[in-house]
């Protein structure tokens, strides 16, 4: 079994759900009874607005989940030039590479959409091209050194703990905005798992805003095979919060999306 997932938090007002209710929409398009479409939310999504979302995508059959107990309320000294990511950022960068996947035992599978994505395509033609591959995603991006500070230093360290010896790199990783995981692959993989634990009771995803785009970088460049992952152009959506439209003949898709604007 596969899923379709997404973290998002609740509003106090309705309206504040347009872009989950518009991610929501695309996907519907391609709804599969096959695949479970998951909102991870950090238990303020009450039941009244949980009706309200789903009632714009009957298709897709929602399942609301509450993660709160794993999001800390404990305040930490950050990193100073970070001090302008909260902790609910913080939250959600630990959530993605620490926490989900207790969430997620029974699935062979997940495709992480956020909420301010636009999924163009059938999604669930990932899971298929997941099938030899721990990840894929559409772009990688890089990160800045200043919220990466120790990041590489703490990987290599841990690295030759564990018998082995590795290069520097410079802090970069997938988009993880829209990323396929192969959770059957992943949890073969016993270094990959201490190496998360570790990250994890570090606290340096709050302290230093590590985030999930650079750690998930880490992980695929030290722990598998340049042929383990893949970056496709199949894989194709706007990302809302950049602007960005990620995949696939990008001039195209982004008439596509000015044609779609004029008739709205």
């Amino acid at each position: 079994m596969n899923a379709v997932v997404v973290l998002t938090k609740g509003y106090k007002h309705k309206k504040k759900y347009s872009d989950l209710i518009e991610r929501n929409r695309y996907l519907e398009k391609f709804a599969n009874k096959k695949n479970d479409y998951i909102i991870f939310h950090e238990g303020n999504i009450n039941y009244k607005h949980q009706k309200y979302i789903q009632k714009y995508t009957p298709k897709l059959k929602l399942k609301f989940i509450n993660v709160s107990n794993d999001f800390t309320t404990k305040q930490f000294d950050f990193y100073p030039p970070t001090k302008k990511w909260g902790l609910g950022y913080r939250n959600m960068c630990n959530f993605w590479f620490c926490n989900f996947w207790k969430y997620v035992e029974k699935y062979n599978k997940i495709l992480r959409i956020d909420e301010d994505c636009l999924y163009f395509k059938d999604h669930s033609i990932v899971f298929d091209i997941l099938e030899d591959k721990v990840a894929r995603f559409g772009w990688r991006g890089t990160d800045e050194e200043y919220v990466t500070k120790g990041m590489n230093s703490f990987t290599l360290k841990f690295l030759k703990e564990n018998g082995i010896n590795a290069l520097p790199k410079y802090p970069d990783g997938p988009y993880t905005n829209v990323i396929g995981l192969n959770l059957n692959l992943l949890r073969k993989n016993d270094l990959l798992h201490k190496y998360i634990k570790t990250i994890y009771l570090s606290n340096n995803i709050y302290i230093y805003r590590w985030g999930d785009l650079s750690l998930w970088g880490e992980v695929l460049h030290y722990l598998y095979s340049y042929n383990d992952y893949k970056l496709t152009k199949s894989i194709q959506y706007k990302h809302g919060s950049h602007g960005y439209i990620v995949g696939g003949d990008n001039r195209q898709l982004k008439l596509r999306e000015k044609k779609k604007k004029r008739k709205t």
